[in-house]
């Protein structure tokens, strides 16, 4: 497919076509045909129709420091309204792609490249939504629709992370865990997320471990950042701001307990994240701290009474959706920037919880855990916490988990917690690396 030219005033072209038949109308499979070595970013979430892939890059540009959203607004305004628009009225805008570390300068060794964020307009976008597939391309260079279907999806249940983490490793959760609780006793906070990690010698192929999230987690975002030197993918239940038409959706997600193949034991599991006062109580401090935050930006959150349970594979979740109408002049990186970090990855009150963590935990989180997602020039886009999620290298991946702690908490509990969380994302991983599950540590 040929791209166009810039016009005569300089300015790039967006030129943008239908994909009506053939492996072109899954957004994967030009991911999966793409080059090595350039710049890849994937977004699918399932259960809403929606898949996009973004591939090179026409601009790009990096953010840190405290005001590192109203800079990426400002650049993100910049790249967007620098562009030319040649496409059917009802084919959807070009997209810009963005992430940000959980701190706001970035992580060290592999994450650095990432930065403390990243803005990137891809030359090749490929977006499919409501049944309809659509090839934006931006430059001057040539690109081949795909003729090869993507990568079936692997099997992946649940592994074990505790076959990948030694007696130590786990022992100092457990001891990072008490550690927030006599903070919490003493006052300091009354919510802390002490994170791990694990570390396995398997490198995933991309497309096939794409696939196989997408598959296995239906309700999540499935994601991926690829520099072409760093890779950063995860499947996240965590929608942190979603702004479509001027509504903003949001929600608290904290409180986890396991799945079960049995019904009657995986509802009993759920019942007790709503009737425990200790997943309750861990709940509304995210629930607070959301509504205060857009209160903040003089919005007007409306919620329900009380949490509902996002049953996903693998896990379930104590769950509120939080909406309301965003007046001009508020931006969804205005809403990204008051809402990161939530307590529901930082704990509370947020400042001291961060202090604390950088005291105790010693773990450089990067990205994890930090806002991924998309824009556009008419100020639509999404962003989702980027949880259950790896950095993937040449020679291994670090796969990432948290548990909440507040009064009440169990240390060996929270650990449980972690380690069903990081099989959620190991089971892909391993399946996808040709490593069956009982072929591991």
């Amino acid at each position: 497919m040929a791209l166009t030219e810039p016009t005569a005033a300089g300015l790039p072209v967006a030129t943008t076509i239908e994909v009506v038949e053939g492996p072109g109308r899954d957004p994967l499979a030009w991911l999966d045909s793409s080059p090595a070595g350039v710049e890849r970013w994937f977004w699918e979430i399932p259960d809403d129709d929606s898949s996009w892939v973004g591939i090179g890059s026409v601009s790009t540009a990096s953010v840190a420091g405290p005001d590192r959203f109203s800079d990426a607004a400002e650049v993100a305004a910049d790249m967007l309204d620098g562009l030319v628009v040649d496409a059917p009225d009802e084919a959807p805008l070009p997209r810009l792609a963005a992430g940000f570390a959980f701190e706001t300068g970035g992580g060290e060794k592999s994450w650095r490249e990432l930065g403390g964020g990243r803005l990137v307009l891809p030359a090749l976008q490929v977006l499919r939504q409501h049944g309809r597939t659509w090839v934006t391309s931006i430059g001057d260079q040539t690109v081949p629709i795909p003729h090869k279907k993507t990568s079936a999806a692997d099997y992946a249940d649940g592994a074990d992370a505790s076959r990948w983490a030694t007696d130590e490793e786990r022992s100092m959760y457990r001891h990072l865990v008490a550690t927030a609780l006599k903070a919490i006793a003493g006052g300091e906070i009354t919510k802390a997320v002490p994170c791990r990690s694990i570390r396995v010698d398997r490198s995933p192929d991309l497309p096939r471990l794409l696939a196989t999230l997408r598959e296995t987690f239906p309700a999540c975002a499935t994601f991926c950042v690829d520099t072409g030197r760093t890779v950063f993918a995860g499947a996240t239940p965590e929608r942190l701001a979603a702004v479509h038409n001027g509504h903003l959706d949001t929600a608290a997600l904290a409180g986890s307990a396991p799945r079960h193949a049995d019904t009657t034991i995986d509802d009993a599991l759920g019942q007790g994240l709503m009737t425990s006062p200790k997943e309750q109580n861990e709940h509304a401090v995210v629930v607070d701290a959301v509504v205060d935050s857009l209160e903040c930006l003089h919005l007007t959150p409306l919620l329900p009474n009380g949490p509902a349970l996002l049953r996903l594979h693998g896990i379930q979740h104590l769950h509120t959706p939080i909406s309301c109408e965003l007046p001009d002049g508020v931006g969804i990186l205005d809403v990204v920037g008051a809402l990161h970090p939530t307590p529901a990855v930082s704990g509370a009150p947020i400042r001291r919880a961060i202090e604390l963590r950088g005291l105790h935990e010693h773990l450089d989180r990067g990205w994890f855990a930090g806002p991924v997602g998309w824009l556009d020039a008419d100020g639509n886009g999404e962003f989702r916490v980027a949880l259950r999620s790896a950095l993937i290298d040449d020679l291994g991946t670090t796969l990432f988990a948290g548990a909440g702690v507040v009064a009440g908490s169990d240390p060996e509990r929270e650990l449980l917690e972690t380690e069903v969380k990081l099989g959620a994302m190991l089971g892909p991983v391993l399946a996808t690396s040709g490593v069956p599950e009982g072929m591991d540590r």
